[in-house]
């Protein structure tokens, strides 16, 4: 046997293995909506997929965070059209009645206290619910192994993206946002590669989406000067991810460059009404007249701490903050 036909026929065995691996997606126990099949088993794999290629679920058990509703919200949104009808808590626990590869495909870690009792309780109304319940559940390992690489995991998208939506728009729009997921997670996963000049439409957009979740999750969706944090009941967030050095001149999407920010904040600054300093503290512009009750809302910042993440290399680089007092309206 040649060495070409020796890795051809690896390579098909490769194929024929994943192929089984995969199998198990288009299995699922899902019902009708409105002469469709049901969203929500779908995209609560295709979100566990995005969070797998982005690094953010690292091993078989998978956290119930924000970030993982939130990308579910968003996929939800995208396929159906209806963001308020999308139940996370629905098939976060009804996948449990799924197979996998080798057993059950999704299994809740029950807390300690029901764990005995847990097959006779009946579905939670509600995500808090589910919340007291479990928190966390493990994904079939070998679907999880299969996942982690990426070419796998594109193909487990396509899969699910052409067996539960049959209509040409949804496929297109999910395929359009799950290309653009798994790109900005290449990115989120090295972030020396967000910084530089972008030449593409769709490099830009796959940056400005890495630079947004990582600003956010730095921040812990928290404002850094008001310690405002909100999320909505369908997982929308209150701040916005804002540059220091503008992306124009600086061409920086590193979260070293970024602040979470209220949308009103972010204009301000933007406008450079206010500016976080070297020293960690606000600044308002002196142009702002300081009698005028309709600026009260930012000469309260001035001297305020600005909010930093814990962690070192998201907190904001000195040359951008400086940059930021050196533009300040005077």
């Amino acid at each position: 046997m040649s060495t070409r036909q020796y890795f051809a026929g690896l390579t098909e065995l490769e194929n024929k293995m994943e192929d089984v691996t995969l199998t198990c997606l288009t299995n699922l126990r899902v019902g009708r909506s409105r002469g469709q099949l049901a969203a929500n088993k779908p995209c609560l794999l295709l979100a566990i997929l995005c969070e797998i290629q982005r690094g953010h679920i690292s091993t078989p058990q998978v956290y119930i965070d924000d970030r993982l509703i939130a990308r579910y919200f968003d996929l939800y949104e995208i396929a159906t059209g209806d963001r308020h009808a999308a139940n996370p808590h629905l098939p976060l626990w009804h996948l449990k009645s799924d197979q996998g590869v080798t057993g059950a495909l999704w299994e809740p870690n029950f807390e300690s206290s029901i764990a005995n009792v847990a097959d006779s309780i009946g579905q939670p109304k509600s995500l808090k619910k589910l919340s007291t319940l479990f928190t966390e559940a493990t994904l079939d390992p070998a679907l999880f192994n299969a996942f982690q690489d990426p070419s796998t995991a594109r193909s487990a998208c396509a899969l699910i993206v052409t067996h539960y939506f049959a209509r040409s728009d949804q496929q297109n729009d999910l395929n359009v946002y799950l290309n653009n997921a798994f790109a900005s997670g290449e990115y989120e996963k090295q972030t020396d590669r967000l910084v530089g000049e972008v030449t593409e439409n769709a490099q830009q957009q796959a940056r400005s989406a890495a630079f947004r979740m990582l600003v956010l999750e730095a921040y812990d969706y928290r404002c850094a000067a008001t310690r405002l944090r909100f999320i909505t009941p369908d997982y929308r967030y209150l701040v916005e991810a804002a540059h220091l050095i503008p992306f124009a001149e600086s061409f920086d999407d590193r979260p070293s460059n970024g602040l979470a920010l209220t949308p009103n904040l972010h204009w301000a600054m933007d406008n450079y009404l206010i500016a976080p300093g070297p020293d960690h503290k606000w600044h308002v512009s002196p142009t702002l007249d300081e009698l005028m009750p309709d600026n009260a809302w930012l000469h309260q910042l001035d001297g305020q701490a600005v909010i930093l993440p814990r962690a070192k290399h998201s907190q904001p680089d000195p040359l951008a903050l400086s940059w930021r007092m050196d533009h300040l309206l005077r």
